[in-house]
């Protein structure tokens, strides 16, 4: 195993997971067959750990894996309304009001959602094991995790082809459309209420790192003398990329 993608929900995951696909055929899907509990690496099968990359909902990050991983975070109550769009209008599996889908996320395990996914976890037989805010930023930012940043995708693709190069993995990380994404399927865009205050108490850890997040990005930019050369010569193969009409079949341990 080379590489593990932790797919964030509503966070440019389908995208990055059909990248995947085309630079990895043989890319590893897992999730857990108890929908919403976590995943450790230990769990996985050594026979599939034979696998190129790894794409997981539920994987939790781990410092001892001697592999390259990488996750990516979004304006979190921008995340929030595009995932009550999806749910509510496309995928048709929730029939409620903004407010009333916040006030249920406030309550919830996953509140904070992308810093939970984000920590290093501890397992235990409870189902809410695996959700507990315990963010490590030297791991995050460290050697061996990349966390990009969803409004700003190229670049930290940009950014992410030359780290990974740097480890002799050498794929291309350009891509023809952005998949998935509920704000180009429906044409009200608008945000129906402006509840960005009553939802900050189940977003403002995710708040925190994603403003780490970008602080790391520009840090990362600013000390490449050519990066701009490097994104527009990015965003030219982009214009040619294209994905494989194919994807693996989920594996659920």
């Amino acid at each position: 195993m080379k590489f593990i993608h932790i797919h964030g929900y509503k966070c440019a995951g389908t995208t990055f997971e059909k990248i995947l696909q085309r630079e990895f055929p043989d890319l590893l899907r897992i999730e857990s067959k108890n929908s919403g509990q976590r995943l450790f690496y230990e769990q996985i099968p050594d026979k599939l750990k034979t696998q190129s990359a790894l794409t997981s909902h539920l994987l939790a990050p781990s410092d001892k894996v001697d592999c390259f991983q990488v996750s990516f975070i979004r304006d979190p109550y921008k995340r929030l309304v595009s995932a009550w769009r999806f749910q509510n209008k496309i995928a048709g599996n929730i029939e409620c009001s903004l407010k009333e889908f916040i006030n249920k996320y406030r309550a919830s395990i996953i509140s904070n959602y992308q810093t939970k996914l984000l920590s290093v976890q501890h397992k235990n037989n409870t189902f809410s094991s695996g959700w507990d805010v315990d963010i490590n930023l030297e791991f995050i930012f460290g050697d061996n995790f990349f966390l990009g940043v969803v409004e700003r995708f190229d670049e930290s693709m940009v950014i992410l082809e030359m780290k990974l190069k740097q480890l002799n993995i050498n794929i291309d990380l350009s891509y023809p459309s952005r998949e998935n994404t509920a704000d180009n399927s429906l044409q009200d865009k608008s945000d129906p209420q402006n509840l960005s205050k009553f939802a900050y108490s189940s977003i403002d850890t995710d708040l925190w790192l994603l403003k780490e997040a970008h602080l790391k990005l520009d840090k990362e930019i600013a000390n490449i003398d050519s990066f701009e050369e490097r994104f527009v010569e990015y965003k030219d193969r982009c214009k040619k990329s294209t994905y494989l009409d194919y994807e693996s079949k989920i594996i659920y341990i």
